[in-house]
């Protein structure tokens, strides 16, 4: 491909960009400029936070702290919690409140059990500048529990088991499906959006040697980390990166070329986006889809069980999505062959997979 996309220096590697607060660190309570008003904290709502607190202090106690998660105490945990979500009067219809009474004394009360786990704590002190960043998917990828103390190693264990991290592995699982197959069927380019460490694409290249991969990112770090790993796999030349906004990409700020890519996804960025923005952005990959290409999107949709502790624990929000919604980003879009909503086995996340009509050129060299 003639035309490149212009480069940003890449030159930070992964290493923390801010200092990270102690796993048991609090909040200080200092006035927050954002903090919304909103109803009490109820007596039945602390009721159970308290009684929470107690039986996380009696786990820690517990030799079982010291082993996997049982089913009963996953399954006593997860239904404290949802007795907190029931008595607690800041559910909106997009979620608990941010800074509101009850997410606060959420985490005044029970921070410190559960940010003793390094993903629960990575998500909520945010020492890239957002919740899911690289490293933390890394992490969730390798399913191996870490932790200082012996309640993190536990929290760790648990949370690598909720659904919504068991359906990102599983969504991980499903790309490397897709890679395999569209590079069977001709593929040659393709482009990951909000691309990460990219590991996907890493463990794929090797088998299926992509005449090219095109990265976008706004963090440097992820794309180091992306680069070094393919590089390790596959031409590094044949890599191309650029860091930048998104907001840049739907305003045809770069040197994308229309119609140039075979397989075209994103899979963390959707969860992030208004409803214009989103349709504004897959208007925009839809150009840069080659006839016969295929685009997959992710988004997490609000069936989500995980999503009331996430934003209670881990001050992560997200804008979900479910299968009309998916589908409503393809509606307009040209040349449209098929389009159908992927869901992972727990439900939790969905795959927009649309087909441009058209036939793809016949295979290039792999070399």
């Amino acid at each position: 491909m003639a035309q490149q996309l212009a480069r940003e220096s890449i030159t930070k590697g992964p290493e923390e960009t801010a200092s990270v607060e102690p796993p048991a660190a609090r909040r200080s309570r200092e006035p927050l400029e954002d903090e919304v008003s909103g109803p009490p904290v109820s007596p039945e709502c602390e009721r159970r936070l308290a009684e929470l607190a107690t039986w996380c202090r009696d786990l820690e106690a517990s030799p079982r702290c010291a082993l996997p998660p049982s089913p009963e105490d996953s399954a006593r945990l997860g239904e404290m919690l949802r007795g907190i979500w029931a008595a607690s009067d800041a559910l909106g219809p997009m979620g608990l409140l941010r800074n509101s009474p009850a997410q606060r004394r959420f985490q005044e009360v029970l921070g410190e059990y559960f940010w003793q786990s390094p993903i629960i704590h990575r998500c909520f002190a945010k020492p890239r500048g957002y919740a899911g960043d690289f490293l933390m998917m890394e992490d969730v990828y390798r399913n191996r529990p870490k932790g200082e103390t012996t309640l993190g190693r536990w929290m760790d264990r648990w949370v690598l088991e909720e659904p919504g991290f068991v359906a990102v592995r599983n969504r991980r699982a499903k790309l490397e499906t897709l890679l395999r197959d569209e590079w069977t069927s001709g593929a040659r380019h393709v482009m990951n959006v909000a691309s990460g460490s990219a590991s996907e694409l890493a463990d794929v290249v090797p088998t299926n040697p992509f005449q090219e991969v095109t990265l976008l990112d706004q963090d440097q770090g992820a794309l180091f980390a992306a680069t070094t790993s393919l590089g390790r796999r596959m031409d590094p030349a044949r890599v191309r990166t650029w860091s930048g906004s998104v907001f840049t990409l739907i305003r045809g700020k770069t040197s994308l070329v229309p119609g140039d890519q075979d397989f075209i996804y994103s899979i963390g960025l959707y969860d992030y986006l208004s409803p214009r923005f989103a349709t504004a952005l897959t208007a925009r990959l839809w150009l840069n889809l080659a006839p016969g290409g295929l685009l997959a999107i992710g988004n997490f949709n609000g069936h989500n069980p995980m999503r009331r502790f996430i934003e209670a624990a881990m001050d992560w929000y997200l804008i979900y999505r479910d299968e009309p919604d998916m589908l409503g980003l393809a509606v307009g879009l040209p040349n449209v062959e098929e389009a159908e909503v992927w869901t992972d086995p727990t439900g939790c996340l969905h795959l927009l997979l649309a087909r441009k009509r058209g036939a793809r050129p016949a295979f290039g060299s792999p070399a």
